[in-house]
């Protein structure tokens, strides 16, 4: 019994990182078909490894926990996904008459993409962290998830848009008026969109109830949406400043892609290294400092703007002096900032930090010993929070 339990734990840890394996080849594999570097090509790749590593990571960890399985899947069904969609316009549109073209990897490739979607923007949000539904009255957003994720994959053979501007036929598509085809195609991406909405309203629904470790963890996925949310303002003021150019789309493309591969990663984790790190001082630098930049860079766009345009004012001038100014205001805006969302976010450092602040400026005045004591040993429940404290005064005649 104690050998199968050991064989099985051994299959266990080596089965998540043969799933990781098995995507990083369909991946380079699909590098090597494509032959170039594309951004859109990177992004995906970011996401897809990103996932698969948290997943593995989690899987391999913590076992029978759900979340690093369904993470692996998605990574899995994404490659899979991704390799297809290549094949197919190699097959048709690259390299016609290379390759043979299937209506199957058509299809299939559509199929891998839809689950892999499904799977990791509801079902891992909802069993986040612990494994388990918030409660029992997320039981039918769970069902309704399979049942709209089910609606959507039975309608990829039957839409004829699946193989549209593609020249094979599809033998299975049916008119798009047929009720079938508005049942599973409507119904399910409907049901599904519904079901990602409450699967994020799941997390906020958590992380309102949570306490202890379950926050902690929750935090990370919080970071990462915050970082997303920064990431989207940077990439809008990049364009307003500099226009909607080929190299700013792929440098948006580039950053929306980091920042949406930091939720797997903060998931991984939040599920088994939160404890190593102190995440609310991470998430009060994250907003901190990105606001900071998005600030300066507004107004650093601004004042080019007016010492270039408005005024007259030539050559690299209007640039050196809006570098000097910006370079002046970020020290006070840092800290200004930093303390208003220390407040907000990093409470216990915030308050630790004043009650300190507020006895440092006592202690120059007072003179009372024991008002003294008083004064330490609050400061120290308040900062410290000790299981339990006591205060030694040496008397005047002691050595």
């Amino acid at each position: 019994m104690a050998e199968r339990h050991g064989t099985e734990v051994t299959r266990r840890r080596w089965l998540p990182w043969a799933a990781l394996t098995l995507a990083v080849v369909e991946i380079a594999v699909a590098w090597v078909l494509v032959g170039s570097v594309d951004a859109v090509a990177v992004a995906v790749t970011i996401y897809i490894l990103s996932t698969g590593f948290a997943g593995a990571v989690v899987a391999s960890r913590v076992p029978r926990h759900p979340v690093g399985w369904l993470l692996l899947a998605a990574s899995f069904c994404f490659a899979t996904g991704a390799l297809l969609v290549i094949y197919v316009d190699l097959s048709l549109f690259q390299r016609p008459g290379s390759i043979p073209p299937s209506h199957w990897f058509v299809m299939l490739g559509d199929v891998f993409f839809d689950i892999g979607l499904g799977v990791s923007s509801t079902f891992a949000l909802l069993l986040f962290p612990t494994g388990r539904l918030p409660s029992r009255r997320w039981t039918p957003v769970a069902w309704a998830s399979g049942i709209g994720l089910l609606g959507l994959v039975i309608s990829v053979p039957l839409s004829p848009d699946t193989f549209e501007g593609i020249p094979i036929h599809n033998p299975f598509a049916l008119p798009s008026s047929h009720p079938l085809l508005l049942l599973a195609e409507g119904g399910g991406f409907y049901l599904l969109a519904a079901c990602v909405v409450a699967s994020v309203a799941s997390l906020v629904v958590r992380f309102r109830r949570s306490t202890g470790t379950e926050r902690q963890q929750l935090k990370w996925v919080a970071l990462s949406v915050v970082i997303l949310g920064i990431g989207l303002a940077g990439t809008i003021l990049w364009e307003l400043l500099n226009g909607a150019a080929e190299v700013s789309d792929n440098l948006e493309n580039l950053i929306i892609t980091i920042s949406v591969s930091l939720l797997p990663v903060a998931i991984g984790i939040a599920i088994v290294r939160y404890r190593l790190f102190d995440i609310d001082r991470i998430v009060s630098r994250t907003v901190s400092y990105g606001v900071v930049v998005m600030v300066l860079g507004a107004t650093f766009g601004a004042l080019v703007f007016v010492l270039g345009d408005l005024l007259p004012l030539e050559g690299q001038l209007p640039v050196a002096s809006t570098t000097l100014v910006v370079a002046a205001l970020f020290n006070p805006l840092r800290r200004r900032v930093q303390e208003r969302v220390d407040r907000r976010f990093n409470r216990s450092r915030y308050d630790a930090a004043r009650t300190i602040e507020l006895f440092t400026r006592r202690l120059r005045s007072s003179v009372d010993l024991v008002e003294l004591g008083r004064d330490l040993q609050t400061v120290a429940a308040a900062t410290m929070q000790p299981a339990s404290m006591s205060m030694w005064l040496r008397g005047r005649h002691e050595p």
